[in-house]
């Protein structure tokens, strides 16, 4: 009767949890269970910890996953006719204390329901255990954490007395580590004996790790663990993927389909654009790790991402020059103020300014194609900057390219080029026929147009000509008030003899 029960009662719990729930065996004809058993945590939960021997401020950590309680049980033959299961309650969070009350709230459950199933309403009840046990704003840590913290501290100083007497053929890092689990169990043990504890509740954590690390480290793999198993919308291509076919942004946590975000990885990569990679959302600034990166392209295409970085990186380092060898191209540290810099690898000796051979004192050379470039550059510069150019190239040599620059660029803004010869011609007054004082070409002001020499002022006459009646426009007028588009134009004279129209002018 009571084995069919059992049998029964197996398959219900096997419906009704998953593996990671539920599991059992049966052995000696007897069966064996173990319950993980998660605990869902309100919004907003906390642990908070302080070290209680310390004057410390107390911390407080934000979590979503407590790391499950461990139920084991063993089911007697003569259960649940006359015999509960025997049980053991684990947890790695919960104090002895409170391990035990939910020990003996088990054995109440099972007087209350004696002769009946009883599992689904043991793990039922542990389910509510942070309200149970009136935890449900916070789980405070600080007793764990002290224990923890006067372990080390009692560790570190047998390590540190005892040191000298190690074995020398023994790792001394396993002797640190073996020294720190014998204090820690002896110190757990002393405070345990102050008061009675019972023995089906096991405080099962890593002896000598950090118990608070211990939960951060669960609550950071359960988020992913619930992360992949879940649907989530692409907000680059609106497709709903499952959760381990998508990748979240973090702090943000923004979630785009991994097909998505590799294709803007490798585009960012191939680009060499890889300061600064944020996530796609409008105005986030949330960044791609490294780790993303990796998990998310090829090998080969992290390599160049993490080779680009770091010359980026380098880039920004005052005191960081690459060799000008494009076999070598390896980062040399330069000393502030020095002119000069030195390969390790490849030996080349270089002006850490203009990349060439090091010249000692002479200035760097200005070739004709940057000669414009630095013009501009140095005539915007700030002062100090202006000190800086004329270090490399020459405050003498940098006033003369400026001087040099200014009367070209007059030159240019006040004459023309000859259309025959390219003689630069300058027109201070008279009338827009001009000629070359190299080719003695006629030729028009105003379009640039060669003249018969013959006849150069029907150019001005033809009606059909873009300068008709504008061999006088321009000339500048006495009266300021005088509009020039209302100024009348001069008489057109046709004579044959040049030189008297021109007497005639003057």
């Amino acid at each position: 009767m009571d084995s069919e029960k059992q049998k029964d009662e197996i398959i219900a719990l096997e419906s009704i949890y998953n593996s990671e729930e539920f599991l059992y065996h049966k052995e000696d004809d007897h069966y064996q269970c173990t319950f993980m058993i998660f605990i869902n945590l309100p919004a907003d939960y906390h642990i908070i910890y302080k070290n209680s021997t310390q004057d410390e401020s107390e911390q407080k950590i934000k979590i979503s996953y407590l790391p499950p309680l461990r139920l084991h049980v063993f089911l007697p033959k003569n259960y649940p006719s006359e015999l509960p299961p025997k049980f053991t309650l684990y947890s790695s969070w919960l104090h002895l204390s409170l391990l035990t009350i939910l020990c003996k709230k088990l054995d109440k459950l099972w007087e209350e329901n004696k002769g009946q199933e009883i599992l689904f309403t043991w793990v039922a009840f542990l389910q509510e255990t942070l309200e149970f046990l009136n935890i449900q704003d916070n789980l405070n840590m600080s007793c764990a954490y002290t224990h923890y913290k006067e372990a080390l501290e009692i560790a570190h100083n047998i390590h540190k007395n005892k040191i000298d007497n190690i074995d020398k053929e023994c790792n001394i890092e396993d002797a640190k580590n073996r020294t720190m689990k014998e204090v820690t169990t002896k110190h757990l043990n002393k405070k345990m004996i102050r008061k009675y504890y019972d023995k089906r509740a096991i405080l099962d954590f890593p002896i000598g790790r950090n118990p608070i690390q211990a939960l951060i480290d669960y609550n950071e793999k359960r988020n992913q663990i619930e992360f992949k198993k879940n649907f989530y919308t692409c907000k680059i291509c609106f497709v709903d993927k499952i959760g381990e076919h998508c990748t979240q942004f973090l702090p943000c946590g923004h979630i785009f389909c991994k097909d998505c975000i590799t294709g803007y990885l490798e585009v960012r990569i191939k680009d060499g654009n890889v300061q600064n990679i944020y996530c796609p959302e409008e105005k986030c600034t949330s960044e791609a790790t490294p780790a993303l990166i990796k998990d998310l392209v090829s090998s080969e295409l992290f390599t160049k991402y993490d080779s680009i970085l770091l010359n980026a990186t380098l880039d920004t380092m005052g005191d960081i020059v690459y060799c000008p060898r494009r076999s070598c191209q390896y980062p040399v540290s330069r000393e502030p103020n020095e002119q000069m810099a030195n390969c390790p690898i490849c030996q080349y000796a270089f002006c850490v300014y203009c990349k060439m051979v090091y010249h000692g004192i002479e200035p760097c050379k200005v070739y004709s194609a940057e000669i414009h470039k630095v013009i501009a550059e140095y005539q915007e510069a700030s002062d100090d900057k202006k000190l800086q150019m004329e270090q490399r190239y020459g405050k003498k040599q940098l006033q003369t390219l400026v001087e040099n620059a200014m009367s070209e660029n007059w030159i240019k803004s006040n004459s023309q080029k000859c259309p025959k010869c390219q003689a630069a011609i300058e027109k201070s007054d008279g009338c827009n026929k001009m000629v070359c004082w190299r080719c003695n070409t006629f030729f028009c002001w105003l379009c640039g147009t060669i003249l018969d020499r013959k006849k150069p002022y029907k150019h001005f006459q033809d009606m059909n000509s873009k300068c008709y009646n504008m061999l006088y426009y321009g000339m500048l007028i006495q009266d300021d008030n005088a509009d020039i588009h209302n100024f009348p134009p001069y008489p057109i004279y046709e004579l044959e003899d040049e030189d008297f129209f021109e007497d005639i002018v003057a």
